[in-house]
């Protein structure tokens, strides 16, 4: 089973698709999006090249392209300036126009490089992404990963504006641990931000994700792009913050505790927290706190043991924020599927860190 979603942001659209055997059909898919087909380049990790990327590219091949690579190191972020740089002079070694396609191969990390160069090649080159584990599924269609500089992680992003999205469900198995609960931890903020209805509906499919069955992670899947879409599309500019949530926390954790901790147990951390944040804040329900407690415990990402200091953490927060806003907002939620920009007073921000803080010492207790 494969289904086609289309993603429409206004004036444009992507072709999202998802399910077991997309690769098989990728040529025919590539093929729409350019008049005629003549050249394609394919961005890939160097561990996909003799699998997945020798497949897509004679599916590419037979599709009538002329294809060439670029073969990119696994295990290392490839979402920075220096690969765009890289990236752009291939594109350019190539003859790639704006008639012409680039493919993007692997994790979130490709899958980003490959957004923001094709955004920018010839003023937007048709591109699309066929992401290799579970985090790129959810994610790539409405966002990037920003790109880091010379100095600084994560600052250079562009709207999403890839023409298709193809999703194998046969990749996540795969792909690996940490990306894979990286993933999970996204659908579930998405159905988070979404609606009662989605998040109650997200309860019932986590078994069935967990297992990878193919109905239940389609279904959530799907679920992940409509609820991250309608963030992108949404009127109220405030509203449209809602995919930060948790993110700000996350930042912060990462300057602190360093590169050891895998993304998704700092952003289920940071949901955790900034959930808390929002009972003072907008009055948000302690029993919906606790439901994402528990669904993320249904997930299997467990609470973060760690000792940190108040004044190391409040200025870690501060810094992440003012790197990327005059102003220190956190993106918290009023009600499930309400998440909004809201100031936090000193005072409560003060008492729920300080707690926070003590819970994880507490659990570095329990596990010595």
């Amino acid at each position: 089973m494969i289904r086609r979603q289309l993603i429409n942001f206004g004036s444009r659209s992507t072709d999202f698709r998802v399910g077991e055997g997309v690769v098989e059909q990728l040529g025919k898919m590539v093929k729409c999006l350019v008049a005629t087909p003549k050249r394609a380049v394919i961005v890939t990790e160097s561990s996909l090249a003799e699998s997945y990327g020798l497949e897509v590219s004679r599916a590419l091949i037979d599709a009538g392209f002329t294809v060439s690579d670029l073969s990119l190191p696994t295990g290392e972020n490839v979402a920075t300036m220096a690969y765009a740089v890289q990236l752009f002079d291939a594109l350019d070694s190539c003859g790639i126009t704006r008639d012409d396609v680039i493919v993007g191969l692997g994790g979130m990390g490709v899958c980003s490089l490959v957004s923001f160069c094709a955004h920018a090649w010839c003023g937007e080159t048709p591109f699309a992404l066929v992401p290799t584990t579970l985090d790129a599924m959810t994610s790539c269609a409405t966002s990037m990963r920003p790109l880091d500089t010379r100095s600084s992680s994560q600052m250079i992003s562009v709207e999403p504006r890839a023409a298709l999205v193809a999703c194998d469900l046969g990749m996540v198995p795969l792909c690996p641990h940490d990306e894979r609960m990286n993933g999970y931890v996204m659908l579930c903020a998405s159905a988070f931000i979404d609606s009662r209805r989605q998040w109650d509906r997200f309860g019932e499919l986590v078994e069935g994700v967990l297992d990878n069955a193919e109905v239940p992670m389609v279904d959530a899947l799907c679920m992940a792009q409509t609820a991250r879409s309608s963030v992108i599309k949404a009127a109220n500019p405030s509203a449209r913050n809602a995919l930060e949530f948790g993110v700000t926390t996350a930042r912060a954790l990462r300057s602190c505790l360093g590169d050891a901790i895998p993304a998704y147990q700092l952003l289920a951390e940071g949901m955790r927290f900034e959930a808390r944040l929002a009972v003072d804040a907008f009055g948000f329900d302690i029993d919906d706190v606790f439901s994402l407690d528990d669904r993320l415990d249904d997930l299997g990402v467990e609470e973060l043991p760690f000792e940190l200091e108040f004044n190391r953490f409040l200025t870690a927060l501060k810094e992440t924020r003012f790197k990327r806003s005059n102003r220190f907002m956190f993106s918290l939620p009023r009600h499930v599927g309400t998440v909004r920009y809201a100031t936090v007073e000193d005072d409560v921000l003060e008492r729920h860190a300080r707690a926070y803080l003590a819970s994880r010492a507490e659990l570095m207790d329990e596990s010595a």
